[in-house]
């Protein structure tokens, strides 16, 4: 399997995805960046979609907002492993590192 469709797998699996290509060992540095990007995007939406739950009253649209943005990172990180280039997203990129730095430079 190329790095490419490791890295889109890991993003379309969500933290079960990014879990299974961050812990193999044949994974280069590149898969296992997107991987920890893909489980810090899903468990960060789980997360806030829970907490949300939990409120007694309801925020207009921010169901709609939480979603789309979810949507728009999965997206974003799929068009970054297409182009080969910098894997890093915008402020994920440096959670993921903080987060996962040791299993993404093994």
């Amino acid at each position: 399997m190329t790095d490419k469709a490791k890295g889109v797998l890991s993003y379309v699996f969500s933290w079960v995805g990014g879990l299974i290509f961050l812990l193999m060992k044949d994974s280069s540095q590149n898969v296992k960046k997107h991987a920890a990007q893909s489980i810090v995007i899903s468990v960060g939406y789980f997360a806030i979609t829970i907490a949300y739950s939990m409120i007694p009253f309801s925020i207009p649209f921010f169901s709609t907002g939480l979603n789309v943005l979810y949507g728009i990172l999965i997206i974003m990180g799929i068009v970054k492993v297409c182009q080969d280039g910098d894997p890093e997203l915008p402020v994920v990129g440096k959670l993921a590192e903080s987060i996962f730095g040791k299993k993404i430079h093994e």
